[in-house]
This record gives structure tokens, sequence and C-alpha cells, in this order.
């Protein structure tokens, strides 16, 4: 029969993998069909050609019928005359199991059959199209079936759970959607398990993944060359693997090869970046067999070896894991002491608290690094009481040790001195003052030491130093020299650096501003710290930002950013993205907003204060998605942070972005606005508001000036500051705007206005096109602006091209 076949009762297709089969046949084109076990390549074309005769040859099975059958085609072509050849319908053959033809021959004759107009051949892999096929796939004659083409969707899951006579919840059908992710063989095992009575869940879910497992090792496992298993068994000891690290758990030399056979194998290992990672049920296969395969010794040996290569690679929390994992505790106190040397910023003090705490009190007591790096993290922990209880042991122990332990201790206790968290900064300059006497004189130096904490900023960095702005050139002159002689190359750049900062902030002269962040970047370069020149860059790319020069901060950034990854710098990275999340906010990019959000720090989670400025980027992502409970959550976190932590800076944000979310949902948010412009006012901040430009205009807007001008008492900065904004709001008009309007909210008329506006035409040529009055134009255009969030036509069209409706 020539039609299409019935598909069963009850077996639902993939809409977009059947589309592309229809179009296939309808054109004659060759079909490659991929996607890892049970997404039901097999089962697709059966129903698909359930009333067509067909040849079917399994690689598994008769991988010489393949050969014989491309030959007897040859034979039976080149004995029909051309028309007679033209004029019969097409033969079709599957050929499955094609993850499995590994011989020269057979690839042969799959590459003559794929070139033949009487045949319509559908070829069915595990893995993407192989390299001995790209001919065929880049001239044209394959059409591909994707594995994403073979998910089923939410439409799809629900239609078949129906079929089955099954009734499901929208949130069930949400979870089997996530956790399927359309595979058929999970979904069927899914109501399979529905009809014993179980309800999707985690509990189901745990049991089908597990059934998963064991079908993966009994059924595909057993097709791979032992070779092979043995090498993926041994590297699923992690959950992602290198290439250096894969020879060096396994020992074996043909590792580049092995990958290479794994790729062609199924399309179980993804590579990003050099990164190769299996997937979640092949992994638990893997080590299922590895359990039965290998003795915990061996097992034991595999994971200490990867540890080492992670210790070998500075990769500490990776390192424990596999340390962890193998039981050498030796080995785990030696990494949290090397972890226990770095400062907060290059250290992972939060990620492995479990390891810290964990630790026996006698045990912490032996090591004064140790001892320093739990009051260190207790104070990132924002428990102070603990945080000083390790401080005063190691004052005891620095009492009474010797020699080498003693300098160390002593070293410890003058950087805690200074870098303690929740201690705040109020008495840095007398710290600081102290420091040669009590380091310096007696030939010691400070540990590792982070001034900014990867923050663009020093003056809100590591600790706040708000209040030293207000004596910024005379502190410079005074005490510059001697906190750079203090913190040595760590310091290098950092006064000017950070009197550059403070001059942006009360918006003074920009050409100085910028002379200062070029020299303190260049000292900064020249044996300092990278870290400072990114305080240093993050400056200069806001004010270039806030003068309208956005392209130029993007250009900047990226050329920064390529330097950090060069150098390794990679502890800045995360950093940096947010930076230039906060651009896309200006430029209303949606999609780059979305992107970062993705990888965002999710602090529902877990709280870390190291991740501040990506939680305050994160804040105003929310704001520009209309997600306003979303952002106030997390401004009640980073203000209990500011207390703390004695944060003075970050608590003005706080209040600031906090009145712009209570506006926008119709809170009280005057307090917190003026709370904000009151305390900035008092430092003579501008630019900690002007920057927020159109969202903070409307705060301005709905205040009024002659409210504001009562309660703020210096007129002239709020005469400035209202003036900044303004400007800055009409150079980034979507900036932070929430989702005011989706084109359901336009009427066709509505729409055809704003069209023609985005097309440059004036009211008059809009009426005589559109055959209507001006005046129903202008109503029109006044309705379109009040539903965007906008005053003007050019902000209406960046506004309705930025929410997608133009």
């Amino acid at each position: 029969m020539e039609g299409e076949g019935h598909l069963d009762k009850g077996y639902i297709a993939p809409e977009a993998a059947l589309k592309k089969l229809r179009v296939a046949k309808g054109l004659g084109q060759a079909v490659y069909i991929y996607g890892a076990t049970g997404y039901g390549k097999t089962e697709l074309v059966r129903q698909y050609l359930s009333r067509r005769r067909y040849r079917y040859i399994s690689c598994a099975e008769d991988a010489a019928g393949l050969t014989e059958t491309a030959k007897a085609a040859q034979e039976a072509a080149s004995h029909s005359p051309g028309k007679e050849k033209e004029a019969q319908p097409r033969t079709v053959m599957v050929v499955d199991d094609m993850h499995l033809l590994k011989n020269a021959e057979g690839r042969k004759a799959v590459l003559s059959l794929a070139g033949r107009p009487d045949i319509w051949l559908i070829l069915i892999c595990r893995s993407p199209i192989p390299a001995w096929l790209m001919p065929p796939y880049v001239g044209g004659g394959l059409l591909v079936i994707t594995e994403d083409d073979l998910r089923l969707g939410e439409k799809e899951i629900s239609a078949y759970m129906e079929s089955q006579g099954l009734g499901i919840t929208k949130e069930e059908l949400s979870f089997v959607v996530q956790r399927s992710r359309g595979n058929a063989y999970t979904v069927r095992h899914t109501a399979l398990k529905m009809l014993e009575g179980m309800r999707p869940g985690p509990e189901m879910a745990e049991e089908i993944v597990e059934a998963f497992a064991a079908y993966l090792e009994s059924h595909v496992m057993v097709q791979w060359d032992s070779d092979l298993l043995e090498f993926l068994m041994q590297v699923s000891v992690t959950d992602e693997f290198t290439l250096p690290l894969a020879e060096m758990v396994t020992g074996n030399r043909h590792a580049p090869e092995l990958l290479e056979r794994a790729v062609e194998t199924g399309n179980f290992l993804s590579c990003k970046d050099g990164a190769y990672r299996l997937r979640p049920q092949l992994i638990r296969a893997l080590r299922r067999r590895a359990a039965k395969e290998y003795s915990p010794q061996e097992r034991a040996d595999h994971a200490y070896n990867a540890g080492l290569y992670y210790e070998m690679q500075g990769q500490i929390v990776p390192a424990l894991a596999m340390f962890e994992q193998c039981g050498k505790k030796e080995r785990i106190r030696e990494l949290l002491i090397r972890n226990a040397r770095l400062n907060p910023g290059n250290g992972h003090y939060f990620e492995l608290r479990r390891y810290y705490l964990q630790m026996e009190e006698r045990e912490l007591e032996e090591s004064p690094v140790l001892m320093a790096g739990m009051s260190m993290l207790y104070s990132l922990l924002m428990q102070g009481e603990e945080s000083e209880y390790w401080y005063r042991k190691l004052e005891k122990f620095a009492s009474t040790a010797k020699g080498g332990q003693k300098r160390e201790a002593v070293s410890r206790l003058a950087y805690l001195d200074i870098a303690l968290p929740h201690r705040g900064s109020a008495d840095m300059i007398d710290i600081m003052k102290r420091m040669p006497a009590l380091i310096f004189d007696k030939g010691m130096s400070l540990p590792e030491f982070s001034v900014t904490s990867n923050y663009p900023s020093t003056m809100n960095g590591g600790k706040d130093f708000c209040h030293w702005s207000r004596e910024d050139r005379k502190l410079a002159a005074t005490i510059g020299k001697l906190v750079e002689r203090v913190l040595g190359r760590y310091g290098k750049g950092l006064v000017k650096v950070a009197l550059g900062e403070s001059f942006y902030e009360k918006g003074e002269d920009a050409y100085e501003v910028l002379t200062l962040l070029a020299r303190a970047k260049m000292e900064a370069e020249g044996g300092g710290m990278t870290e400072i020149a990114f305080a240093a860059v993050g400056l200069q790319v806001r004010l270039d930002t806030l003068q309208g020069e956005i392209q130029t901060a993007a250009e900047v950034l990226t050329s920064f950013e390529k330097g950090v990854r060069e150098q390794g710098a990679a502890q800045l990275l995360p950093n940096i993205g947010a930076l230039q999340c906060r651009l896309a906010l200006y430029q209303g990019d949606k999609g780059a907003v979305a992107a970062w959000m993705a990888q965002a720090p999710d602090e529902d989670r877990e709280f870390c204060i190291m991740e501040r400025y990506r939680y305050l980027t994160k804040v105003r992502s929310y704001l520009s998605l209309g997600e306003y409970l979303k952002a106030q959550a997390l401004l009640e976190k980073l203000r209990y942070y500011t207390e703390k932590c004695r944060r003075t800076y970050i608590r003005m944000e706080v209040c600031l972005l906090s009145a712009i979310a209570k506006y926008r949902t119709g809170g009280a948010w005057k307090g917190e606005f003026l709370s904000a412009l009151k305390e900035a006012c008092g430092y003579h901040f501008l630019r900690l508001i002007s920057e927020e430009g159109a969202a903070a205009q409307e705060l301005f807007a709905a205040a009024g000036k002659s409210f504001l001008e009562k309660e703020i008492p210096d007129k002239e900065w709020l005469s400035r500051l209202m003036e900044e904004t303004g400007k800055v709001a009409v150079r980034y008009p979507v900036y932070l705007k929430g989702q005011l309007a989706k084109a359901p909210d336009f009427c066709g008329a509505a729409l055809s206005v704003l069209r023609l506006q985005a097309e440059g035409k004036s009211v008059g040529k809009i009426a005589r096109e559109l055959s209507m009055k001006e005046a129903t134009v202008k109503y029109h255009a006044k309705e379109n602006y009040r539903k965007l969030g906008v005053s003007g036509k050019a902000d209406a069209v960046l506004a309705a091209r930025n929410l997608g409706i133009l």
C-alpha cells in the first residue's frame, strides 16, 4: 500500500518526527533518525510503515545481509531499462542499529543505497551522523530526524495517558514531562506504574530511573566492545571528565580513540569546551556494572586517581569529593588546610563548609591555618559569635606557640583583623597603622589577600568603605602609601582605583576619573592583582554606560574578559558575566538576560554572601521580568546581610531597589526611597541612584519635586541627581521596565499604528494609509504609550521590539 500506515491505537507519534518523515517520503529523500535508547526510533518507523512492504535489516543481527542487498539492488538496476525504472515504485529499506556498523563493506553498501532514486532509505542510529556518512548529508541527500524531534511533548504525553485510560493532573503531567525529557520508554513505564496504582512523583521517578539503568546494563551495554565498556565503567567514577582526567583515571593511552568510539556508539556522551558528560541514566548503569566487575579497592583506586588529577589542577571541591569517596581522610585534611590558606575570593569556604564543620574541634586546634579558616567561614556564614570564638582560639594558640607556628598564627590574626566580613571597616585605619610593627618589622608577611572579593569595586568590595569617601583626597594622601605597603602586591593600584571610584560616585570630573582608573589598571597589571584591574574596568564600564557609550562599555568588558580567560583568573568570570547582564538590561536584551538567569546562583537553595553582586544583578533581572515578589524576597535576604556585615552601600542599593519593587506592586515605597536618598545625600553619591535611570525616574515623578525638596536638605544635590537620572532614563528607556504589555493587549488598529510609527511615518501619513482621522491615530498612539509605559514614539518602538510585539 502506498498510503501512510495506520498508527496503532495507543501509539502517539512525536509530531515533529512524523512531519519530517512525511516530507522525506514525499521527496523520496533518505532519512537518518538518531536518539538515545528509549526514544522510540524503531517503533516510529514500524508504525509509519505498518501498511507498506519494506525490507528491514538490523546491523546487530544481519550486517552481512546489508552488503548482499546493496549488490542485489545494483544488479537489478543495471538490468532494468531507464523508463521502466522510473515507473517502478520505490523500494523501502530500513537499516537499524547503525551504531553497530563497523566494517568498511557495510558502510560502503549504505552509501551506495543512499544515492539510489529507486530506494527510499531509512537509517536508524543511536548517535548523530558519523563522519563516514557526511558526504550524502552535506550533499543534501539525508533528512535528519534528531533526538529532539523524537521527544514527546506535553500534548503528546497527555494524549498517551488518555489513550491508556489514565487520569493525570496538570502538576503530575508537568512532572512527567520534566523528568522523562520526552523519552518514550520513561513515559510508557510511568503509565504502567500508574496502572499499578502509583502516582507520578519522586518515588515513582526513582523506581523508573533504576529500572532504566538495569535495562541499559542488560540490553544496551552488552553490545559494546569489552575495552570500551571497561573504559567507560572506570571514568564513570566522575560525573564529568576531560581527556587528561580520563587518561589519569584509567591509565589507558588509547583514551582518545575510545572516546571517539563512544561518541559513535550512541547519543549518550556530550562534549562542551573539552569536558565530556555521560547521561545520568547511563552513569547509574555503568556504576551498577562497575560494582559487580571491580573490587571495592579497585573502585577506590579509580576515585583516588581522579582526586589526584583534580588536586593537581587546583580543583579542590571535586578533589575532596573523590578523596571522600575513596576514604582518604588525611588527603581531605591536607586539602582543607590548603583551601584555608586562600582568601575567600579564591578559596571555596562556602562550598566546602560541610567538610570543615564535620572536623573535630581537637583536630582543628592543631592547625593555626584551620582555626583562621573556621573564623573566616563562620563570618561568611554571618555567624559573628562563632567566628570570634575561633579568633580567640587562634589568639590563645599564638600566645603559647613558638617558631614557625607562632609566626603563622600571628600573620593569620592580622589577616583576620583586616578581612573578617562581619567586623565591617570602622577601625580599619587604626588596624593598618598597627600592621608594620606587628608584621613587617618582625620579618613576617600577610597571607594571600583579596581587597575586592572579585567585586568590580573597591569602595564596595571585600568591605564597605563609603565613610572614607567623605575625605577621599586627604586619606589617599595620608594613608594611601601605608595601605599599599601593608597589602603589598594585593594592593597595587588600589588607592588610585578607590579614589577614582569615590569621584565617580559623587559625579566629579569624568576625565580625572578615567585617568585614575587607567593608571590603577596599569599598576595592577604590572605585578599586582587582576581583581584590582577588574575594579578599574568595572568602573570604566559604568562611566561609559552612564554617558550613553554602551557599545564602548561592552567592548571594554569583552576585551578584559578575554585577558582574564587567558590568565586563568576564573574566579572573576561569574561577576564579569553579571556585569554583562547589567549591560543587557540597559539595552533591553531579554534573550541575554534570560540566558544569564538560567545559570545565576539560586538564592532559594542557599544564600552565599560571596554571590552578592550576582544576587543584586538577579534582583534587577527580576524587576525587568515583572517578578516583583521574587525580587523582594531576595532583597530581604540581602538586607539581612547588610545588617550583619555593616554594608552601607548595599543597604542603600537594597532600599532603592525595594522601593522600585514596592512602587510597582502598590506597596509602601516612599519610606525606603527617602531612606536611600537621604543616606546617599549624606555621602554626596549620585551614581548609585542615577544609574537606575528609568526605574528611579518613576519614583521621582511619583514623589514629586516639591515633596522631595522638603525632605532632602541639599537642594543642589537633589536637582543634579534628578537631572542626571532623567538623562539616563532617556538614553535607556526600557531599563528594568516590567512586562507591562503583550501583543493581545493591542487591537489591530493600535498595532498597525505602532508598526507604521516604527517605519518612521508621520501621523498624517499613517492616517491616510489606514483611512483614519488624525485624531484617531493620535488616540491609538497615546494608548500604546500608556500600555508600554513610555512617553514617546522612539521609546514605544524600542519597548515594543523588546517585548516581542513588533
